[in-house]
């Protein structure tokens, strides 16, 4: 398990997930980011753990760490991402990561642009940037069977869906607004089965279920209020 600490100089850091469900520090695992001022946003394993990727939004890089059998991180890579601010990403299979770009925040320029990740670590830009006319676009959620992505786009208000093909990495736009959210769409995440889409609403203190069709469409469910202000990380089984 790998930590992102976003906050002072930036670092990831290695734990070992024993039998018991407790979390043990592995030694020497923990990792500088690319700059000390990296405004780092997310961290994941791709290539069934053998390397470790993380987005910086203030760099504007993706950066990456090879991981040994002990869970030790190695050698780092990094890239430039074809859009500014790098932010949220979802990994699937054959090294493809799908990475949205807020653009800064500016009206109508975030995007979804993919990216190869070798077993060795070294990355390359696969496809995009793509944009769907919206602004911040802050998370990416795929669909289990590989063929929707869908963006939080945070400024908008909204989600967009884009068809991709996690194999090749090709990315078109599906629906630029899929779905009216709350305000400040910051995360989103799929059910098991890729047939519920949960959205965290930060500026109404929501979260916002939606059904996802077998062509990708939504359609809204239910808005659960209440949620303490502040609330950032959402997760679905």
């Amino acid at each position: 398990v790998y930590v992102l600490n976003a906050g002072g100089s930036g670092n990831i850091s290695g734990f070992k997930l024993g039998n018991n469900s407790k979390l043990t520090a592995i030694a020497n695992s923990t990792r500088p980011l690319s700059s000390t001022a990296s405004g780092a946003a997310q961290v994941s394993f791709v290539r069934e753990g053998k390397v470790l990727v993380i987005t910086e939004k203030a760099t504007n890089k993706i950066i990456t760490y090879t991981v040994n059998e002990w869970g030790i991180p190695g050698t780092m890579h990094s890239i430039t991402s074809a859009n500014a601010t790098p932010f949220g990403f979802d990994a699937k299979s054959n090294g493809n990561i799908f990475v949205s770009e807020a653009a800064g925040g500016a009206a109508g320029a975030s995007t979804l642009s993919s990216y190869h990740v070798n077993n060795n670590g070294t990355i390359s830009l696969a496809a995009g940037p793509v944009g769907a006319n919206q602004s911040a676009a802050c998370w990416v959620v795929i669909t289990n069977n590989g063929k929707y992505a869908y963006t939080t786009n945070t400024a908008s208000n909204n989600l967009s869906t884009f068809n991709v093909n996690t194999n090749t990495g090709s990315i078109n736009v599906n629906t630029s607004i899929a779905a009216t959210t709350g305000t400040g769409p910051i995360d989103a995440a799929l059910s098991n089965n890729s047939k519920y889409l949960y959205i965290l609403n930060s500026g109404s203190n929501t979260v916002g279920v939606y059904a996802v069709a077998n062509n990708g469409n939504l359609s809204a469910v239910q808005t659960v209020t209440g949620l303490p202000a502040g609330a950032n990380g959402l997760a679905a089984k």
